[in-house]
C-alpha cells in the first residue's frame, strides 16, 4: 500500500478534489450536508496507468459527510475493465489523510491500461449501489520542437503528441544559478511558472509555447523576493535547466468555467461523474521533460549560459 498512499499525498492532480476532501472532513461547520437522499456513497479518486495499485476514497452518505471511523465499511468494491471483462475486488483500508483524520480508501493491486475504460461499483449488502465509469487517456508524449527566435520574442514550442483529452497542472520549472550582490558564491534555485491555459489544440496534439524571455522577469522577481537581497546584475541569472511538467487527464476533468475552485467543487453535484452517488473519479497520468536550449537561445532570452 505504500506506493498509492504516497501518491495520494504527493500527486496534487487532485488539486481541488483534495482541497474538497479537507472541507468534507474538516470541522463540522465546514462540512457539506447531504440530506434527503438515498444515494449510498461519495467517491473521490484518480485511476492511473503509472500506479501499480489503484485507490478511491469512499464516504458513506449519511446526514453529514463526517470524518471516518476506524471500522471498515460494510461495502463491496469492484472494478471491471470493460474491454476485457477483467475484474478486481478492492480492499478497504483506513489511512490518515493530510489533516491526520481517518479516511476510508478502497484499493486494488493492478496497473490500469492506457485507453481502457473501468467501471467501479460500490455496493451495500442490501443491494444499493454507487457506480462510475472512467476512461484512462491514451498514451501521449512530449516532443520538443525547434526554438523560434526573433528580434522580439523567443519561443520554445513543445508538442504533447497523441490524443490527450485534457492537460492539467501545466507548469515550467526554471533551474537557475545566480550570485547575490557582494558575494562570490553562486546559488542554485528553482522557479516554477504556471502555464495553465497556454496550450493550443492542433491536429497533431496540444502545442505549448514556452516563453523564456517573458519568464525571465518573473524568475528575477521571484528570486529577489526569496533572498530579500539584490542580485549581482553583472553575473546575471544562469539557466541550468528547463523542466515541463503536466498531467494528462481524461475528458471528465472539466470544472465549471474551467476553474478548479474548492469552494464550488465541494458542493455535491457541481462536478460529478458518479451514478447514484456523489463525488468524482478521474483518470490521468503525469508527463515530464527536462532540457537545456542551445546557448544562443538562452542568451536571446536574457539568461546567462552556465560556464563549463
Amino acid at each position: 500500500m505504500a506506493s498509492f498512499c504516497t501518491y495520494f499525498r504527493s500527486w496534487t492532480l487532485s488539486l481541488a478534489l483534495i482541497a474538497g476532501f479537507s472541507l468534507l472532513v474538516g470541522c463540522e461547520e465546514d462540512v457539506t450536508a447531504v440530506l434527503g437522499t438515498d444515494r449510498p456513497f461519495t467517491l473521490y479518486g484518480v485511476v492511473s496507468p503509472q500506479l501499480d495499485s489503484q485507490w478511491v476514497r469512499v464516504f458513506p452518505v449519511e446526514g453529514l459527510l463526517e470524518p471516518a471511523s476506524g471500522d471498515k465499511l460494510d461495502a463491496r468494491f469492484t472494478s471491471t475493465e470493460l474491454e476485457s471483462g477483467e475484474e478486481h475486488v478492492w480492499r478497504d483500508s483506513v489511512i490518515l489523510d493530510a489533516l491526520d483524520q481517518q479516511a476510508h480508501v478502497f484499493w486494488a493491486p493492478f496497473r490500469a491500461e492506457y485507453g481502457r475504460t473501468y467501471r467501479l461499483e460500490v455496493s451495500r449488502p442490501n443491494g444499493d449501489e454507487t457506480t462510475v465509469e472512467v476512461t484512462v487517456p491514451p498514451r501521449a508524449e512530449i516532443v520538443l520542437r525547434p526554438p523560434a527566435v526573433s528580434s522580439t520574442s523567443v519561443v520554445l514550442p513543445v508538442l504533447i503528441e497523441g490524443a490527450a483529452p485534457r492537460l492539467l497542472r501545466l507548469e515550467v520549472m526554471y533551474t537557475v544559478a545566480y550570485v547575490r550582490a557582494g558575494s562570490e558564491q553562486p546559488v542554485s534555485d528553482n522557479v516554477v511558472i504556471s502555464y495553465d491555459g497556454a496550450q493550443e489544440e492542433t491536429a497533431e496534439g496540444w502545442l505549448i509555447p514556452v516563453l523564456p524571455a517573458m519568464d525571465f522577469e518573473t524568475v528575477g522577481e521571484v528570486i529577489t523576493q526569496r533572498i530579500d537581497h539584490p542580485l549581482d546584475r553583472n553575473m546575471g541569472i544562469a539557466l541550468l535547466n528547463l523542466t515541463l511538467r503536466l498531467v494528462v487527464g481524461n475528458e471528465e476533468w472539466n470544472p465549471p468555467d474551467g476553474i478548479f475552485d474548492p469552494a464550488r467543487l465541494v458542493q455535491p453535484e457541481t462536478m460529478t461523474n458518479v451514478e447514484n452517488g456523489f463525488g468524482f473519479v478521474g483518470a490521468g497520468y503525469r508527463l515530464e521533460e527536462s532540457w537545456l536550449p542551445p546557448d544562443e537561445v538562452i542568451e536571446a532570452a536574457r539568461f546567462r549560459v552556465q560556464p563549463d
